[in-house]
């Protein structure tokens, strides 16, 4: 049978003792992210902290935390953080990494607005805001590349991808709806295989 030890990434360091996921540790990257994360990306910064980096979880279970976060209304980032985080911790320590990781943009972008229109018109201003759209493009590639390689193991699930993909980019079909009848049968097909 396989257990979550066993299906931990082999690319992923092992968490040292001392190093795992405390409530303090947890909102202060939160707080990190929070503050230095501009031009979108941030799951791709969390994939790197809670699955490279640390360790702390596995990618499958990161792959799923983001899709349950990506279904889930409000801000994908926000739910993604209460998905990783409540792992470890209570109500408490998520609420607390929660504010902590929007407590930083809210005073920024206040900040920021006043900078914007003082310096949009320059062409270093512009090609600064560009490169950071481009590095957070990377990041969310990233994600999407090992989100795919997942998913070969699955051959299904490329159909429900595919599906997904075409009903709401090609047909133009509410979002809502097409996610609930695809995760239907995605969540179906998988039990299946189990």
């Amino acid at each position: 049978m396989e257990t979550r030890e066993t299906r931990e990434p082999q690319s992923a360091p092992a968490a040292r003792k001392g190093d795992g996921p405390t409530v303090v540790r947890l909102v202060l990257f939160c707080l990190k992210v929070g503050l230095f994360s501009f031009g979108g990306g941030l799951s791709g910064w969390l994939y790197r902290e809670f699955v490279q980096r640390r360790g702390w979880m596995s990618d499958e279970d990161f792959g799923s935390s983001l899709a349950f976060a990506q279904m889930m209304p409000g801000p994908t980032i926000a739910n993604l953080v209460i998905c990783c985080v409540s792992r470890f911790t209570g109500a408490g320590g998520v609420f607390a990494c929660v504010l902590a990781l929007l407590v930083g943009p809210f005073f920024a972008v206040l900040g920021l607005y006043t900078v914007y229109g003082r310096l949009s018109h320059e062409p270093l201003f512009q090609a600064v805001s560009d490169g950071i759209v481009f590095a957070a493009i990377g990041m969310l590639l990233i994600i999407c590349i090992r989100g795919v390689r997942r998913t070969i193991r699955f051959p299904p699930g490329l159909g429900v991808i595919a599906g997904t993909a075409f009903c709401v980019g090609v047909l133009h079909w509410p979002m809502l709806p097409v996610v609930l009848v695809f995760a239907t049968i995605s969540v179906t097909l998988a039990w299946r295989t189990l």
